[in-house]
């Protein structure tokens, strides 16, 4: 790699850390005393409160990542002007498009390897805040354990043993259920697999064995029942699809494909998952390249604010497409498409401009 191209990336690395510091920063203080008060009314070890801070933390910088990445190259640029080193560039004959194209291609680089490790640790990150807070703070699920992938839940009249296979709790498998009335066993009924519909349980391959009938078993290949238990409750903590990981959102696809009920946004969700990496390029890049475009040694400010301009714009724009995709609207997610396609385009491939 030339000494040029180094440098500047180097110096972008070391802007997008900054970004990630300054607004990671901000969100932990605003999340330490937003929930302190609260934190302190449940009498709890004060280390789960700093565990709870620390995975929300994570979960945070996902959410911010794109728009830090995406603010780093005119920021680098404002930065290289004060030193005089951008002036110093164009004074040794590299031309602003190629400054311009090395910025835009280090920051989809870095989005790529940074933006792709932080979506491989958010699932964990959301879900692990979530249950510090409502299992171990909160203790909202007091009668609930996870062993072999299984779930063990006592409520107040039965014992359920089954296995996910949704992250909704509207799918299980292996079901084993025990209703009980003060302690005394009055039914069991074991199941193959079941699923939620219509407010209620469609049970398959099914064993049921009452106290009135001797516990003798009957066998059903389908049975419908109404049964007191929720999805929400066979759930360690309720994530919102947007803290689901792609393998729990194509679960969550399929069942509701196979049980004939809207998957809109779900659909949405992995579309954003996945274009999740290419928001930084498409936020940057069309700013970086006004700032520079429109840079002279005797304007620097004006150009900087168009470029910080044309980026709230950008950001503006996905924002809105973002929620009226989430909202089943998938013409927005073709315009999105459309958008972050043109501006990987038009930096990697520098000669059509």
């Amino acid at each position: 790699m030339k000494i040029y191209k180094r440098y500047l990336l180097v110096d972008l690395i070391k802007i997008n850390l900054l970004l990630l510091f300054i607004f990671s920063s901000f969100y932990f203080l605003v999340d330490f005393f937003e929930k302190l008060g609260e934190f302190l009314s449940f009498k709890k070890p004060f280390y789960l409160f700093l565990t709870y801070i620390f995975w929300k933390s994570l979960a945070n910088l996902y959410e911010f990542f794109p728009f830090a990445c995406g603010l780093s190259g005119i920021i680098l640029f404002l930065w290289l002007t004060r030193t005089g080193e951008l002036l110093g560039f164009l004074s040794l004959g590299f031309s602003k498009k190629e400054l311009i194209t090395l910025t835009g291609k280090g920051i989809f680089l870095f989005s790529l390897l940074f933006g792709l490790a932080i979506s491989i640790l958010f699932p964990k990150a959301a879900f692990m805040s979530l249950y510090t807070w409502d299992y171990k703070i909160a203790e909202k699920r007091e009668q609930y354990l996870v062993f072999n992938e299984q779930i063990f839940i006592r409520g107040p009249d039965f014992y359920l043993i089954a296995k996910p296979l949704e992250p909704k709790g509207e799918y299980l498998q292996d079901i084993l259920l025990v209703f009980i009335n003060k302690e005394e066993l009055k039914k069991i009924i074991w199941a193959k697999e079941g699923f939620y519909k219509s407010e209620k349980w469609i049970l398959k391959e099914v064993i049921t064995q009452e106290e009135n009938k001797n516990f003798s078993p009957e066998f059903f290949k389908n049975l419908s029942a109404n049964l007191s238990i929720k999805p929400e409750t066979l759930v360690m903590v309720e994530k919102p699809l947007k803290f689901l990981s792609l393998k729990e959102l194509f679960e969550r696809y399929k069942f509701l494909k196979m049980v004939n009920r809207p998957y809109k946004e779900e659909v949405a969700e992995i579309f954003l998952k996945v274009i999740y990496l290419f928001l930084p390029l498409f936020l940057g890049f069309f700013p970086t390249m006004v700032f520079v475009k429109n840079y002279t040694p005797s304007q620097v400010i004006s150009p900087f604010l168009k470029g910080l301009i044309w980026y709230f714009i950008l950001l503006t724009s996905y924002l809105f497409l973002q929620t009226l995709l989430r909202k089943g609207i998938f013409v927005a997610g073709i315009l999105l498409s459309f958008l972050v396609f043109i501006s990987f385009f038009t930096c990697f491939f520098k000669k059509i401009w």
